[in-house]
C-alpha cells in the first residue's frame, strides 16, 4: 500500500456499530466500554478527524474525538486517540457537521 492507497482507505473507513474497548483501570484487562452509534468525520491529508457518538455499557450517551491515520510504512491504519490537533477553520468543520446532526 502507498499513500494514495492510505488515504482511499480513510476517505472509506466507518465504525458505527463497532465496540469500543479499553483496559480495566489499574489492570491489563481488556473490556467493552460502548458502541459506536454514529460518526462525523474531516479527512485532512493522511488524518481522518472524527467525532463519535457512543452507547456507554452503562446506558448513557457521550461522545470522543479521535483521528485515524497511516502509520508510517503505510501498510495500516490506526486510531490515535491522545490530544488530535487541527487547525481552528477544520475544528469547526468537524463541530458544524455534529451541530447538523443535532448533536450538539
Amino acid at each position: 500500500m502507498n499513500k494514495e492507497d492510505c488515504i482511499e482507505k480513510l476517505k472509506l473507513l466507518s465504525n458505527i456499530g463497532k465496540k469500543i474497548n479499553g483496559k480495566i483501570k489499574g489492570t491489563d484487562i481488556d473490556e467493552i466500554k460502548g458502541i459506536i452509534l454514529d460518526e462525523v468525520s474531516h479527512l485532512i491529508d493522511e488524518n481522518k478527524y472524527v467525532i463519535q457518538k457512543i452507547e456507554t455499557k452503562e446506558g448513557y450517551i457521550g461522545f470522543r474525538i479521535g483521528y485515524y491515520t497511516c502509520d508510517s510504512n503505510y501498510t495500516g491504519l490506526y486510531y490515535g486517540g491522545y490530544s488530535p490537533i487541527m487547525k481552528e477553520n477544520d475544528f469547526k468543520i468537524l463541530i458544524n457537521k455534529a451541530k447538523e446532526k443535532k448533536w450538539i
